[in-house]
């Protein structure tokens, strides 16, 4: 339960930071139903709701807070949605959920993005799999990265292939990596995209 109370909370973050409803990233990721109608608000399964609700309730060991504070309107609400789309959750105002840090040092002012893919499994494996009505992912993780347009000129880091990560570790290793990158490059912001592929999912199709 901890190890899923962890990995809730860290998603919710990451959907936050990115300015996306993390009920609708969490739910998109695990493939959960969500149920729509005109003029109504989004209906989230209780699996969700019951993974949420323990992320709240879970206590971080080593801070003795919880994993995931309880919710704030004013400072939770989505600030973004894809092209086209309206919600009732629309904010009236358009700044960032979370305000960047003020960062010093050699890469101060580049960026760092990386992209994170899983390896396939072998295709015969994935045939018996198949077969027997089950589907098969691979183990491994693969990271690219690209600086942003102000460093092309710098060499990419090398970046680790992340081996026998199960959908559940992605979140919390790629966070590590992030952190470990920024710690290696003095003011660097390094964004992450974490590929619904890499979190299991057959493709990137919401």
């Amino acid at each position: 339960m901890q190890l899923r109370a962890e990995t809730i909370a860290a998603m919710y973050r990451y959907a936050l930071n990115l300015g996306l409803s993390p009920k609708r990233a969490i739910s998109a990721v695990y493939g959960l139903r969500v149920v729509e109608a005109p003029g109504e608000r989004a209906q989230y399964t209780r699996k969700l709701e019951r993974w949420i609700k323990q992320a709240r309730d879970t206590k971080n060991p080593l801070t003795r807070r919880s994993y995931l504070p309880e919710h704030v309107r004013e400072r939770d609400a989505p600030r973004q949605w894809p092209i086209d789309r309206d919600h009732y959750m629309r904010p009236r105002r358009a700044e960032p959920a979370i305000v960047r840090p003020n960062r010093e040092g050699q890469y101060a002012g580049h960026t760092l993005l990386l992209r994170v893919t899983r390896t396939l499994a072998p295709e015969r494996a994935v045939r018996e799999a198949q077969e027997r009505g089950e589907r098969l992912i691979g183990p491994d993780l693969i990271v690219k990265g690209a600086w942003s347009k102000s460093a092309r000129s710098l060499e990419v880091p090398s970046l680790p292939i992340l081996r026998a990560v199960s959908p559940l570790e992605t979140v919390r290793l790629v966070q590590a990596l992030v952190k470990d990158l920024e710690l290696r490059y003095p003011g660097i912001e390094v964004r992450a995209i974490v590929t619904a592929q890499a979190m299991g999912r057959p493709d990137d199709s919401p």
